[in-house]
């Protein structure tokens, strides 16, 4: 039903004013109503006086017939409602979908704890599935250091035997290397249980408990002091440890497999890496990032372990010291472990030093490790590392105790490339967040991503 709401006036007058009201009914829902007045004379009917805002009519009635009239013209009973909540079939779904932005903000210390709390259960569930995720992980940034020969491989002999090859040319580096150290361990057992080592030992230690009586010190107290320090003990937990690396053959095998099926997959990375950009070019950039960081600093630490096991082992050719070898190989794996891998490596053979030659062949031991380390690992190998790695030692100390508890040995050994996953996806990712560098970082200038531009 349309009714006309406005009086009889000139043509003009008519044109000029456009007044018009619609209405529909669809069981007793009404749709529309528009009412207009514009300037250009008087009408007996006009439904606003002339001293009035001109525009929309602010309330109309909804009649139970269905019509919409302007609240003046209508019973003194009738329900008046705005022209804003009156529904029309193009406004029928209008409120269906709103979206709803809610914030709610917790008070500060209850963010804290729940942060906390969260951050409790992530540690007690990695701790769970460390089996999984650190053979895995070791598996995956194996395969993205090695990635550029994949690729060489790939255009001269296909990616089926570029894959296969990369297969048995790291698993055999692996295999060869926990064999070495499972046979080092064993070497070494065998060597503090050597009968002369054992009266030498004794030996030293009377001549350090005369030594610290005389200082003042009492008997009793370094008595109890060394009760339970005894050399079987150390030739114990050699031999623990060596246990310990030759059983590792479950989670050999559990890193060929999944070397496998990562290689098999390597052929798409690219393809994937550019779809994800094309969602989230933030999160590849970062992916991206973290692998040109952990494959720098995989090859370079490998490198410079090479040089510095080669530089022990003929230091201790030189001086003589028994297990040359076993102990070069050590330097080598611990050159991999940040801050205290360099400690690690320096014990054993001070210590087979100490027993074999005495104390002079322990400090020439001491002195020409240190040295080593200084020059290589802290003035050159940070000059060809760059900023691939990129944070200071104390994070990277605190990154290896934290690892290592969640992961054990090899979350010492992969530190540095968790590290720098989680810095590269929290942190460079999130500009809101990239002010966490300031802390972590080695120097405080350091940009956002490590590659080369």
């Amino acid at each position: 039903m349309e009714q006309q709401l406005s009086g009889e006036s000139s043509p003009t007058q008519s044109a000029d004013k456009g007044e018009s009201t619609e209405a529909r009914s669809t069981s007793g829902t009404t749709v529309q109503s528009e009412i207009t007045d514009e300037p250009g004379g008087t009408d007996a009917g006009a439904a606003e006086p002339a001293d009035t805002d001109r525009g929309s009519t602010d309330e109309v009635v909804h009649t139970s017939d269905g019509e919409v009239i302007p609240e003046d013209e209508a019973a003194p009973d009738a329900e008046t409602i705005p022209v804003s909540e009156l529904r029309t079939p193009e406004r029928e779904h209008e409120h269906d979908e709103l979206p709803i932005k809610a914030r709610v903000s917790l008070p500060p210390t209850l963010t804290l704890l729940l942060g906390l709390a969260a951050t409790v259960i992530a540690i007690a569930g990695l701790k769970q599935v460390a089996g999984i995720i650190a053979p895995t992980f070791l598996a995956a940034t194996l395969i993205i250091a090695v990635y550029p020969i994949y690729k060489t491989l790939r255009r001269f002999l296909g990616g089926a035997i570029a894959g296969l090859l990369l297969i048995v040319i790291l698993y055999g580096i692996l295999a060869a290397l926990g064999a070495s150290i499972g046979i080092a361990a064993s070497k070494f057992a065998s060597e503090l249980a050597r009968p002369e080592y054992t009266s030498t030992f004794t030996g030293l230690v009377s001549d350090g408990r005369d030594f610290l009586t005389s200082k003042g010190i009492e008997a009793q107290e370094i008595d109890d002091a060394i009760a339970n320090f005894d050399l079987r003990n150390l030739t114990g937990l050699a031999s623990s440890l060596a246990n310990t690396v030759t059983g590792l053959t479950t989670t050999m095998l559990f890193l060929l497999t999944v070397m496998i099926f990562l290689v098999m997959d390597a052929g798409g990375f690219a393809r994937r890496l550019a779809a994800i950009h094309r969602h989230k070019p933030d999160v590849a950039d970062a992916l991206v990032d973290f692998g040109y960081r952990v494959r720098k600093y995989w090859i370079v630490s490998t490198v410079f372990g090479v040089i510095v096991a080669v530089i022990d082992y003929i230091a201790l050719m030189w001086l003589g010291v028994p297990l040359a070898m076993t102990f070069a190989l050590l330097s080598f794996v611990t050159n991999y472990i940040p801050n205290i891998g360099f400690v690690l490596g320096l014990i054993p053979p001070a210590f087979i030093a100490l027993l074999s030659g005495g104390v002079s062949t322990m400090v020439w031991v001491i002195a020409i490790y240190c040295v080593a380390n200084f020059l290589i690992q802290t003035i050159l190998q940070p000059k060809f590392t760059g900023d691939a790695v990129g944070i200071n030692g104390s994070t990277a100390f605190l990154s290896l105790m934290f690892w290592a508890y969640v992961f054990g040995a090899l979350g010492a050994l992969l530190a540095i490339p968790f590290t720098l996953l989680f810095k590269s996806l929290l942190i460079d990712r999130d500009p809101s967040a990239r002010w966490v560098n300031q802390f972590i970082a080695s120097s405080p200038e350091e940009g956002t991503s490590a590659q080369p531009t």
